[in-house]
């Protein structure tokens, strides 16, 4: 079994950050529940008559319906069905998409580089990948992908959509693009290559301050982002940025693992509560960087266990937030494999900053609200948040559950990828709160 926080979807998809051609992020922990799931327990009569009814449903199709169909597909849907009724975040995934799920969490496969998005059934472009076959194409960020090797995307569907884009590298993959505005309609005949997720970038800016960006967390961010720490310090880093703007999250151990970088040893970084068990996740390995002033950018794609890390230095007053509301996705799914190679992603436990606050619907308020100014002729992208999809959750607690959010913390239109240099709005007020800290 693995417990995860997944990051926020759009209608239960737009944080499916197909990096690469399709990457479901998830935050991934294993081994948090005890027990199985080999069998059902009939708490009462209706249930029990439920099923008889599903029973009878299931055979009446087999032996009435017009046409004679396999019954895996029927299955399937009822599955996923009754799992999609729960909430956003659950979710039935066959084999393939289970073993999609595990490739991506090792950080390489083969793809041509393209992190999407979904509005309705459209799937756009949210930004190629540096350097990657989609890059170099000159696929942009706002593109809508409206075949994938001749068939249409919308009877394809995002996750056949991402699996057809995906493939052994070498082997090619036709997208036909439409660009508002530029053309109607063009081909983009691309070549797979292994895409490996680098998750952490960085800089020097002036005045010795470090610039970190962390895209997702997967298996060796904290590891590369510790490694990347020690050369701005050794290039005499006075202060940090780490910017979490557009990150939908990734594994929960990492983010246990980046925020023991900067917060004392054996604090609680996030605790869980569930009906089968209650844990706390603490840091470790002692406190790399204690006195480094830091400020974290975030916005309204700043998601799950970007939200872990945000509210954990937070909490310890060991950073500066700065941005727009954060997205507030606030519970935790658990991956229970099942027999046949098929896993279900299921909501098990809420999680909760080291203060106690329940951040579900409501997100992390930044320290500092500064909205990220849209450059004249740049594409944007409408991104909601928890609390617009299906079957969320309500906070927990019931003092933030009414609360409202004043409009003035919350930017739902954002421009991909981030805005560079002086456009950067929100940058450049976190160099200037970092300058004001190593005055002081």
């Amino acid at each position: 079994m693995r417990l995860n926080d997944f990051g926020n979807g759009s209608n239960r998809s737009l944080w499916k950050w197909i990096m690469k051609t399709g990457n479901i992020v998830l935050v991934l922990v294993v081994g948090i529940l005890v027990g199985g799931v080999g069998h059902a327990v009939l708490a009462d009569g209706g249930t029990d008559k439920s099923l008889k009814i599903f029973s009878m449903v299931y055979a009446l199709i087999q032996n009435d319906y017009v046409d004679t169909i396999p019954a895996q597909p029927v299955l399937d849907s009822a599955i996923r069905g009754m799992v999609a009724s729960l909430d956003p975040h659950s979710e039935y995934m066959s084999p393939q998409e289970y073993h999609d799920l595990e490739i991506n969490t090792q950080g390489r496969f083969g793809g041509v580089g393209i992190k999407i998005t979904t509005q309705g059934n459209r799937i756009i472009v949210q930004a190629p990948i540096d350097d990657s076959p989609a890059f170099r194409a000159g696929i942009k960020s706002g593109d809508e992908i409206i075949r994938v090797n001749g068939v249409s995307t919308t009877s394809l569907g995002l996750a056949k959509a991402v699996r057809t884009m995906r493939g052994r590298p070498g082997t090619h993959v036709i997208l036909t693009i439409f660009r508002k505005g530029v053309f109607r309609e063009r081909n983009f005949d691309l070549v797979r290559e292994v895409i490996k997720i680098h998750t952490v970038k960085y800089r020097m800016l002036k005045d010795h301050i470090g610039y970190v960006l962390v895209r997702e967390f997967s298996e060796n961010t904290a590891r590369d982002l510790d490694a990347t720490l020690k050369k701005l310090d050794r290039r005499g880093m006075k202060g940090l940025v780490i910017d979490l703007r557009n990150n939908p999250g990734g594994l929960l151990t990492s983010a246990v693992d980046v925020s023991s970088l900067f917060i004392p040893d054996k604090k609680v970084v996030v605790s869980m509560k569930g009906r089968r068990q209650d844990r706390a996740f603490r840091s470790h390995g002692g406190m790399a960087f204690p006195k480094i002033p830091i400020v974290v950018l975030v916005n309204t794609e700043t998601a799950s266990a970007a939200e872990i890390v945000s509210g954990a230095l937070q909490d310890y007053h060991r950073a500066t937030i700065l941005g727009t509301q954060t997205f507030g996705k606030g519970s935790v799914q658990t991956i229970l494999p099942l027999f046949d190679g098929s896993a279900l992603r299921l909501t098990t436990a809420r999680y909760f900053t080291p203060s106690g606050r329940s951040i579900q619907n409501y997100g992390i308020t930044p320290d500092v609200i500064i909205k990220e100014i849209v450059p004249h002729g740049s594409r944007a992208i409408s991104v909601p948040r928890e609390v617009d999809l299906k079957h969320h959750f309500l906070n927990p607690d019931v003092k933030v559950r009414g609360v409202v959010i004043p409009k003035a913390n919350i930017q739902k239109h954002l421009v991909y990828p981030l805005p560079k240099g002086k456009s950067d709005n929100q940058l450049t007020a976190a160099i200037r709160i970092l300058k004001r800290k190593i005055s002081d």
